[in-house]
């Protein structure tokens, strides 16, 4: 995922900042740099005028936004330094500048897009990404979009800047993104809806960063809320499921819904080797500043297109006898419990894999050194092995059709 930091200002006077319009007059300071989530009703029909239909500030720049609630558009594009960006990539919650060296505007802008990046790297919720645009489809050679400079890379090199940018060579990002205005801010969802929506924060009043991140953290939650609400299921997991999830069940996002109400569903993908897969994140919801806390990690069963397996890790889900992630130890098995868990290697040291039924396998612990061993798992001696810690957690669905 791309975090990336944006230019500093320079001292020079550029095109206006319209995709549409060639002057603009100064602007005034707004009163916060508020994201709009909302556009406004469509104007009366005795309205005329080449506006009737949009809502601008005194300044000309847009106080609405066409896609507000809509799919961010699929397109490809190439990065300032060659390689080949997909917007697909783009899972995450975001916030994607829209700026341009052409615009006088997108430069008194850097520093604040500048302070706002490099807030949002200290986040780990949240993904800052650039997009240099031209004004128009008919401004689109080297001197309209760089000046002197040539080129983002050069222009980066003289400043000192290197980060991965997303070049727009020909306006179709822009048209697509159906940007009226350079720069522009838009704050996106994992699920790829557009929540949100401002131009230049160098116009807002108070703390424009600040506020910016206040303002996108007030409808992550709100988003968060009316996606994945609902009074919150105990954290548990043992031979019976973990929540709602208890049999066979579709790898689905909307099964993953109703299987953790009041939990967020992120798409992830894990490595096997050198391949990946899938998996889905199942986490709390963020609130009062704080990140949401993983409590599962669901992975598939693509053989027949279901859930293969719940894992946590999680020292708050609560196993079948009570026992929790890094509290319990081996020892607190009952003997016939400890009769069935094999030695396997692992990838630092050996684990005690203990399932709680020799036969079908569907709950599985794994036992391993905690911070109190001093040296290997598999190097100790049979009582000194028994203070084995729990590390995971493993919930395997049964499936028709597979044997036991």
């Amino acid at each position: 995922m791309i975090r990336t930091l944006t230019i500093a200002a320079l001292a020079l006077s550029l095109a206006a900042c319209s995709g549409d319009r060639s002057t603009a007059p100064d602007a005034a300071p707004d009163n916060a740099a508020r994201l709009i989530t909302a556009n406004p009703p469509p104007a009366a029909p005795a309205d005329t005028g080449p506006d009737a239909n949009s809502a601008h500030d005194g300044h000309v720049r847009p106080e609405e936004y066409a896609l507000l609630g809509q799919k961010f558009p699929r397109f490809t594009a190439t990065m300032a330094d060659g390689q080949t960006f997909d917007s697909s990539v783009l899972n995450r919650w975001m916030v994607i500048q829209v700026w341009g060296t052409w615009c006088s505007d997108s430069l008194k802008d850097a520093p604040y897009a500048a302070a706002l990046a490099t807030a949002i790297e200290q986040d780990p919720d949240l993904y800052f990404l650039s997009i240099h645009v031209p004004q128009n489809a008919d401004k689109t050679s080297d001197q309209d979009m760089y000046g002197a400079y040539g080129s983002v890379e050069a222009y980066f090199a003289e400043k000192g800047y290197s980060y991965p940018t997303v070049i727009d060579s020909d306006a179709s990002v822009r048209e697509a993104l159906k940007i009226t205005w350079t720069p522009s801010y838009i704050l996106m969802s994992p699920d790829g809806v557009i929540r949100g929506f401002r131009t230049d924060l160098s116009v807002a009043g108070g703390e424009p960063v600040k506020d910016f991140l206040k303002e996108a953290a007030r409808v992550k939650g709100e988003v968060r809320k009316a996606e994945f609400g609902g009074t919150p299921l105990p954290a548990t997991i043992g031979p019976q499921g973990a929540m709602r999830l208890t049999g066979e069940t579709p790898f689905t996002l909307d099964a993953m819904k109703a299987a953790f109400p009041g939990h967020e569903i992120l798409s992830d993908r894990a490595m096997a080797g050198e391949q990946s897969y899938p998996v889905f994140l199942v986490q709390t919801i963020a609130a009062d500043g704080m990140a949401g806390r993983l409590v599962y990690v669901v992975e598939p069963d693509w053989t027949l297109g279901m859930v293969g397996s719940v894992v946590t890790r999680n020292p708050a889900v609560t196993g079948p006898d009570g026992g929790t992630v890094g509290t319990m130890k081996l020892k607190d098995l009952t003997e016939e419990a400890r009769a069935r868990c094999t030695m396997e290697p692992g990838p630092i040291d050996s684990l005690f894999i203990c399932p709680d039924n020799a036969g079908s396998r569907q709950f599985i612990r794994a036992f391993g050194a905690g911070s109190d061993f001093d040296g290997r798992l598999d190097d100790a001696s049979p009582d000194y092995r028994q203070e084995a810690v729990l590390l995971e957690m493993k919930f395997i669905p049964p499936q028709a059709g597979k044997n036991p």
